[in-house]
This record gives C-alpha cells, sequence and structure tokens, in this order.
C-alpha cells in the first residue's frame, strides 16, 4: 500500500491553489524564586492554568517586569513535581542567538571585528566559506539571516534524531561550508539560519579565544551578573524535563560546534535580569555591556528585511522579542522600552503556542483583563472524531481522554493540540486544522498551511 504523508498532501493541494525618551530607571529589586501573592497571580493564573490543564504545557515559569518591579509565577510539573520555580532551568533554544548578537556587539565596540568582516577571516586559513554572486559572507549578514545559509548544515539535514546537534564538531562544520550552496546571493533575502548563527557563535569564539562558551562566559555571562545560564545543564542544577509537543519525555539539546545558535540554558530570574539591563541600556545607561546593547538594539534596514536588531526582532508596537524552541522546551523573552515592562516564560514543552501565552502577559501588565482561553473537555473532543476525505485519501481523528489525534494511512498519529474549541495547532507542520459544524453536526475539516486552505469533508 502506497504510505501517503499528511504532510504531502496538504502541500500537493496547497500548490495546486494557487520613539520618545524613555522614563527615568528606578532601581530593580532582586527576584524571589516564586511570589504566590504577587499582584498580579489571578491574572496570569487564568491565562496560563488552562494550558497545563488541557495537557498543551507540562510545566512553565513566568517572568514579569514592571519598571523595576519584577513577578515570577510557577504552574504544572517542575523538578520533583513540584511547581517550577524561578531557580529552575530551561533550555532556551534560539534566545541564546540575542547573546551571540551581544557577544558580535561587544567585539565590535571594542574594535576587534567589524560587522562588515567576511566570516572567512575568522577561520582557519584554507577553509572555504561558499560565496554566490560573487558575494561574500559578512557577520553582519550571518546576525540577520542574510547569509544565504540554509536553515541547517547539509550533514544535519540527511537524519532527524532526538539530540539533533550532539557531535557535530569543528570538522563537520568544514566540510559543509565545503560543499553548501547557497540558497541566496549573501545580503539579498532573509532566511532565517541555525546553521549561520552557529557559525557567527564558532567565529566570534575564536577571534575572542578560548571558544564560544568561555568568550560569551567572560564577555556576556559574567558581566551581567547571569550566574545560571550555561551552555548546556551543569551537573545537580534544579532543572526542568523536557516534553514534546505530546507532553512525552524528549532528550535534552547538546551542542558542539554550532552553540552560538541554541545551546543556552538559564531560568526566569536570570532572564529578568537582562530584561533589567536591556531596559537600561535603552535609557543611556553606562554599566557594562550598555553600549553593545545598544548597537544590538539598533534597527538594521537590510534589503528590505523585516525590522530587527542584532538578535533582537522588533515588532509593530516597538518591542524588542525572541523565542526558542528544542526537542523539549519552548521560550520567550520579550521587552517593551515605552512601558519599561517585560515578560519572560520558559516552558518545559516544546510547542510554539507558548508565544500566545507571552503576548497575553504584556495585556495583563497593561492593565487590560484579556478573557482566558477556553479549550475543549474530554467530552467535546468526542464529537469531533471521525474519518475525512483530504484529496480522495481517509484521514482519520481519533479522541484518546483529553487529546486529540489526526492519523493519515500507514503514519504515525499527530497531536491536535487546542486553539480554541474548534481550532487545533499541527506542531509540527505549522498548520491550522478547523472543524466546520452546521446545526451542531461536525460536517468537515479547514486546513490552513502556509497561508492556504484546504477542505477536507466528513465521510463517516
Amino acid at each position: 500500500m502506497r504510505v501517503v504523508s499528511l504532510r504531502y498532501l496538504l502541500l500537493t493541494s496547497l500548490l495546486a491553489c494557487s520613539s520618545a525618551a524613555p522614563p527615568p530607571r528606578a532601581p530593580a529589586k532582586p527576584a524571589a524564586e516564586t511570589d504566590p501573592d504577587g499582584p498580579h497571580r489571578a491574572a496570569v493564573a487564568a491565562q496560563v492554568q488552562p494550558y497545563v490543564d488541557a495537557g498543551i504545557v507540562n510545566g512553565l515559569v513566568i517572568g514579569l517586569y514592571d519598571a523595576g518591579e519584577r513577578e515570577i509565577y510557577g504552574f504544572g510539573q517542575g523538578p520533583g513535581g513540584a511547581p517550577p520555580t524561578g531557580a529552575t532551568l530551561y533550555e532556551l533554544g534560539s534566545v541564546t542567538k540575542v547573546y551571540t548578537g551581544l557577544l558580535l556587539a561587544d567585539a565590535v565596540q571594542r574594535r576587534e571585528v567589524s560587522l562588515e568582516d567576511e566570516v572567512a577571516s575568522l577561520l582557519p586559513p584554507g577553509i572555504t566559506v561558499p560565496t554566490r554572486d560573487k558575494a561574500a559572507i559578512t557577520l553582519r549578514q550571518l546576525a540577520l539571516h542574510t547569509s544565504g545559509l540554509p536553515r541547517l548544515p547539509p550533514s544535519l539535514m540527511q537524519e532527524q534524531r532526538p539530540d539533533p546537534y550532539a557531535g557535530y564538531g569543528e570538522e563537520h562544520l568544514y566540510q559543509d561550508l565545503l560543499r553548501t550552496q547557497l540558497v541566496s546571493t549573501p545580503g539579498s533575502v532573509v532566511s532565517y539560519s541555525n546553521y549561520g548563527t552557529g557559525l557567527l557563535g564558532h567565529a566570534l569564539g575564536r577571534k575572542i579565544g578560548g571558544g564560544y562558551a568561555a568568550a560569551l562566559t567572560e564577555r556576556v555571562l559574567a558581566p551581567l551578573g547571569l550566574r545560571h545560564t550555561h551552555v548546556g545543564f551543569p551537573a545537580g542544577a534544579p532543572r526542568a524535563e523536557g516534553t514534546d509537543h505530546d507532553g512525552k519525555p524528549a532528550a535534552p539539546w547538546t551542542f558542539d560546534v554550532l552553540a552560538g545558535a541554541g545551546a543556552l540554558v538559564s531560568n526566569v530570574r536570570d532572564q529578568l535580569t537582562l530584561i533589567d539591563a536591556e531596559l537600561d541600556a535603552y535609557a543611556g545607561g553606562k554599566l557594562p555591556l550598555r553600549g553593545p546593547m545598544r548597537l544590538t538594539q539598533e534597527p538594521q534596514d537590510e534589503h528590505n528585511a523585516p525590522q530587527s536588531g542584532i538578535g533582537w526582532i522588533l515588532d509593530r508596537e516597538g518591542r524588542y522579542w525572541h523565542n526558542g524552541g528544542t526537542g523539549g522546551f519552548h521560550s520567550f523573552v520579550a521587552f517593551d522600552p515605552k512601558t519599561r515592562r517585560g515578560v519572560v516564560v520558559l516552558a518545559s514543552t516544546s510547542t510554539t503556542l507558548v508565544d500566545r501565552i507571552g503576548g497575553a502577559m504584556f495585556d495583563v501588565l497593561d492593565g487590560e483583563t484579556p478573557k482566558p482561553p477556553v479549550f475543549p473537555s474530554a467530552e467535546q473532543l468526542q464529537r469531533l472524531a471521525g474519518t475525512y476525505d483530504l484529496l480522495g485519501s481517509k484521514v482519520v481523528v481519533q479522541a484518546d481522554g483529553a487529546k486529540l489525534y489526526i492519523e493519515a494511512p500507514d503514519e504515525a498519529p499527530l497531536r491536535l493540540l487546542p486553539v480554541s474549541e474548534l481550532a487545533f495547532f499541527i506542531e509540527p507542520l505549522q498548520g491550522v486544522v478547523a472543524f466546520q459544524e452546521d446545526g451542531g453536526t461536525i460536517t468537515g475539516l479547514l486546513f490552513s498551511m502556509n497561508g492556504q486552505n484546504v477542505h477536507a469533508a466528513r465521510v463517516e
């Protein structure tokens, strides 16, 4: 029997469809481990607890920053089964890129490198770095994801592993650079690349000396007092156990030469300290690393790239943010220089739905009362179960207690994560499934993916 991939069916169908000055800075208060009686606990719990109760997130910690005041709230499972605290360590994933960008900015302001330096000049003699249209890759382009490098090195795209970056060392990187073909001319197109940021971190580690971890610790982590931020989990530290988007245990990710792309682990306390320093830098502060931080905050406009800083992304409201995901964790860190507020969300489940919580936390800090999310009960999920016709193939939706799954022929089921009572998210496909009803009867599905829609009628 021919194996029919749900991803293939969807993609086949889709292809057929054709500032003002900041206020004075108040001294920040030290963060507690948790704040059970904090002023925003009830509002935060109303937004977060439904995610835990619905099995969308196994456990998470919220950090709020409001003009120097800090609050920390833990929910769900943490070390030893108790709720996590401000000391609990999580993998940061791509939030690491904020730190790699800061390491670059510090080296620029020390005049050790410039943003326009070619990355090849920081590598050993004889190492070939790909070019296109006679354009070489610069450090700026690596930081802004305009280098033309693909998302991953060629040898890491060949297989999927629970710990995908483990054992990928310097020689692997140099061999991959030799055989990499750029997807675009350097500086012309934004194309998110862990390959590129990992290469940037490695090159800076060589230039500064001692490698990425040592350079980052000396130049960034120690000056900022981030004593609980590390490359990888230290032995014996209180850490969360990661789970995948279906709540199953996930192996930690370990990095070697590409550590600059996503290797850091940290806790909410340290990330709130980072936000405090970033806001101080924006306000013109003179403490360590404030100058490099201001450089990372400057909007970079290169070939119509989305407005971004060096490591940071800027949204329409003028907030600086970055998120990150690994096999078992998801993170969200953001700050708003206009209001001097910030949000940290560290979760021990790998789902991008965590970012929605981050947005809601800014509403809470702004004094708004966001409507709490409502997810379907186990009984409500049962009525969605059935067989649906997708491009002539039968896909089956099944409820398993409080979880819902969709399965194509000869494929493993995929978890449907609830977004509302009738809308669900497929994490591996980054697509949305909306159930359609008529007179209380479920009649079909509408897949939304890559900006296009695919309908599947219910047949059983």
